[in-house]
């Protein structure tokens, strides 16, 4: 697996990730399991050849066909392949039951991300965990004992970052609004509790958020994009954070997982962190939780192939 930071998802970048990641390709291989989730922002596709996971992305397209499938997999004969497609996220089901000769299997969203999360985290599975889907909004999955409840969400998520970035700061570059958030100070735009109260609250310490952008409404004068964009930034990572943690009480759940593209702005991330740390929570972060999603859709499509 190569390492490539998943913010940048500027097209050229993609196509060095995917020629990479195409080039440990077995060659006319005539049986592999693949797999696509077909997300608001990114498609991520999975191709398995026997214990190795290959993973490949691509800027979603409103398109879902046939035709979309292959540009996805290409040089990947459908014909031949004694394999399935599983697929899941957007408009999945409009691509019917077959490929060429290749079945295609259509699985939940929940259930695909809350199979793919759990892998990746190695959590056992009797454990009663809050898995947060963190992509362009974020979705609550609760898990227990193999079985996924949607139980929560809010659109407020990293597609919100790049919607309030472009209307503020005039750039929805992902890794521009990252570059300016990490050198910004969201305690700059937003009031804190040092700011509005003489005393403690509870256990909550000073610089916790007492409102976001509070400031900006009763200070005259500019303020910069770095601060503005460690703002934004931290509305998002806090608010994925206190609903995760409110279910996450109310399920009396042990973990919190987090998954998906957002985490990869590292402000959002230490925002949420530090969120759900003054509830008692230190949520998981699992390596490739971007393409959770995929994964769990091939792993739920193995447990159930077809005939």
């Amino acid at each position: 697996h190569y390492n490539l930071s998943y913010i940048h998802l500027q097209t050229p970048l993609i196509n060095i990730y995917n020629y990479l990641a195409n080039s440990n390709l077995i060659k006319n291989k005539s049986f592999m399991n693949i797999s696509a989730d077909f997300g608001i922002t990114v498609t991520d596709t999975i191709r398995k050849e026997e214990d190795k996971i290959i993973h490949a992305m691509d800027l979603s397209s409103d398109e879902i066909s046939h035709s979309r499938v292959r540009d996805l997999f290409p040089n990947f004969d459908f014909n031949s392949n004694k394999g399935f497609l599983a697929v899941t996220g957007g408009r999945h089901l409009e691509l019917g039951n077959t490929i060429d000769s290749t079945p295609i299997i259509h699985v939940n969203e929940i259930d695909a991300i809350g199979e793919g999360s759990m892998n990746l985290a190695g959590l056992d599975k009797e454990e009663s965990v809050i898995i947060v889907s963190a992509g362009s909004g974020t979705a609550c999955i609760h898990a227990h004992k193999g079985n996924f409840l949607h139980c929560s969400g809010t659109g407020v998520g990293g597609g919100t970052v790049l919607g309030l970035s472009k209307l503020l700061l005039g750039t929805d570059n992902p890794e521009e609004i990252a570059l300016l958030a990490d050198k910004g100070n969201e305690s700059e735009v937003d009031l804190i509790l040092e700011d509005v109260v003489s005393g403690p609250i509870g256990q909550l310490p000073p610089t916790t958020t007492a409102v976001n952008f509070g400031k900006v409404s009763k200070v005259d004068g500019e303020f910069s994009k770095e601060d503005i964009a460690a703002g934004i930034v931290n509305l998002v990572g806090q608010t994925a954070a206190r609903i995760a943690t409110s279910v996450a009480m109310m399920f009396k759940a042990e973990q919190i997982v987090v998954v998906g593209r957002s985490p990869s702005f590292s402000g959002l991330r230490n925002s949420l962190e530090e969120a759900a740390l003054i509830t008692g929570f230190t949520p998981h972060f699992p390596k490739n939780g971007e393409y959770a999603s995929a994964l769990g859709a091939l792993l739920v499509a193995e447990k159930n192939p077809p005939n």
